[in-house]
């Protein structure tokens, strides 16, 4: 077991029972004298013998010993992991996280440690379901972690248990619901799926050098009828992207009809299409590969759900959510105008609507993170301007990158080499500060014209991340106060990294003053 949880009990026995207690824990267990570190981990005898000894001399049973110490660990993990915790966050955005923080605060100062195997999916505003599975057998302790949370938030929150490994099950599964007063009853829409599959074993699909290769491998999905897209490729073929691997290209997925693609990421093909039943055109993200496990398609699916949750009028609208031959996919508005990045090359951008853009970007990134996800890839080609430059919205959300926290980073991390935050470069799971470094990044490329990171090399962008010290010239005129601010955004430590939304929207409105006068 990780040494913070052994640690956490630690200091649960000497707050509640004194360090004599304690001291006698280790006695009984054997393991007199025993120090433990927060950066270490115990062989599981170890932990239990401890957990058994601290059950007899407190005379308690073990899964009552377990969601007490859970409870008190849960504000213990938020300090420990609290600045990579998003200030507005409450009890179900933090959970909606819980699997990348637990990577990262875990693995942080220990790469090789394998944490517990945890997922959260947020079902409405006020309900979310989590997934533990542990050989260990200690599903009470998330339980009482959870509740933990709540009351860190000052949130009451019921928690069911509708799965446990102690009982049959392959995993724990815990549902977790806000209590509302019944004079305080909000309706909230939920987006519901046309169907869900039960969980198979995982298929590795996550980059394009591992999508599907030619017609053949779509003859077991009944839908998927390949002709050649507008690019001329040849028949049956589909399209291909730069790395010479086939995009397949339905006729349809469900109720939409497809007419071309319009882009193609690491793991992800966006079409255009049309929906039959409302007569109207639509932009529709589904994953290349055909066939996809759960463990790709789940997280897909849920962020696309917490997406449709959203409305704000700097992030791209979610229509809709399903599955097709499991294939998972959902439906955005359809955008016209031209890109960030299109717009750059054209020529300079004024101060005056670098300012507002950089400020409409800011208000989409905070809608984001309030809601619990973190965007993983902000860049100039996923923000669409409108043909006048006035109206902004970030599209193209990464997809589940924790999950390839045991990958070949270079290879596997989604996300557009130059705005990766260097963090994520050394192989830790995106949080919202990594946002903010990809969008320090876009504004450093609005106000001087030229991104500030280009190299083939991850070891040669870390490198000159550290040591980024842009000239004045680079600004082209770029007040001093807006300069600072990107700088800080950028900073190659997440710790010192600007971050506060208040503080970057408070400087941007008096540079726009400045600015008017």
């Amino acid at each position: 077991m990780h040494g913070s949880i052994c640690c956490i009990v630690k200091k649960f026995v000497d707050t509640n029972h004194g360090p004599e207690a304690w001291d006698a824990i280790l006695k009984q267990a054997g393991y007199e004298g025993l120090v433990l570190s927060p950066i270490g981990t115990y062989p599981d005898e170890a932990v239990f013998a401890l957990l058994g000894a601290g059950c007899e001399l407190l005379k308690v049973e073990l899964d009552d010993l377990l969601r007490v110490l859970g409870r008190f660990a849960g504000p213990e993990l938020i300090g420990f992991a609290s600045n990579m915790l998003h200030p507005e966050w409450k009890t179900f955005e933090l959970l909606a996280n819980v699997e990348s923080l637990i990577h990262r605060t875990i693995r942080m100062q220990n790469p090789t440690a394998q944490p517990a195997n945890i997922q959260a999916f947020r079902l409405s505003e006020d309900e979310a379901q989590v997934v533990y599975s542990s050989r260990r057998g200690l599903c009470t302790l998330a339980h009482g972690i959870i509740e933990g949370i709540a009351d860190f938030y000052q949130e009451d929150i019921s928690i069911r248990e509708v799965t446990c490994s102690k009982q049959g099950h392959p995993f724990c599964t815990f549902e977790a619901k806000r209590v509302v007063a019944e004079n305080d009853v909000s309706e909230v829409k939920i987006v519901s799926m046309e169907s869900t599959a039960t969980a198979e074993s995982f298929e590795e699909t996550f980059v394009a050098s591992e999508s599907v290769g030619d017609s053949q491998a779509a003859s077991d999905a009944a839908s998927f009828d390949w002709f050649p897209s507008n690019s001329g490729s040849r028949a049956g073929s589909g399209m291909q992207d730069s790395q010479k691997n086939v995009i397949p290209f339905p006729k349809r997925l469900g109720r939409y009809a497809i007419n071309e693609i319009i882009g193609v990421g690491g793991m992800g093909v966006v079409y255009r299409g049309t929906d039959d039943i409302l007569n109207r055109v639509v932009a529709i993200k589904t994953l290349k590969s055909v066939k996809v496990g759960r463990e790709l398609a789940d997280p897909f699916i849920e962020e696309a759900r917490a997406m449709a949750r959203l409305s704000h009028e700097n992030v791209v609208r979610v229509y809709d959510v399903g599955e097709i031959d499991e294939r998972p996919f959902f439906v955005m508005e359809y955008l016209t105008g031209q890109s960030l990045s299109k717009r750059i090359r054209q020529g300079q951008v004024s101060l005056q609507l670098g300012t507002e853009l950089f400020k409409k970007i800011l208000q989409g990134v905070q809608a984001v993170h309030k809601i619990g996800l973190v965007h993983r890839d902000i860049k100039p080609d996923n923000i669409m301007l409108s043909l006048d430059s006035r109206k902004c919205h970030l599209l193209d959300f990464g997809l589940a990158d924790e999950l390839c926290v045991k990958r070949d980073v270079s290879k596997h991390l989604s996300g557009t080499p130059g705005f990766i935050a260097p963090e994520r470069l050394r192989g830790y799971p995106a949080d919202y500060r990594s946002d903010f470094f990809s969008l320090g990044c876009v504004a450093y490329e609005i106000f001087s014209g030229r991104r500030a990171f280009e190299s083939e090399s991850t070891k040669a962008i870390i490198s000159s991340m550290q040591r980024f010290e842009p000239k004045e010239s680079d600004w082209r005129g770029t007040p001093k106060p807006l300069q600072d601010l990107v700088v800080s955004m950028m900073h190659a430590d997440a710790a010192e990294r600007m971050t506060d939304y208040a503080t970057i929207d408070r400087i941007l409105d008096t540079v726009l003053i400045q600015l008017s006068n």
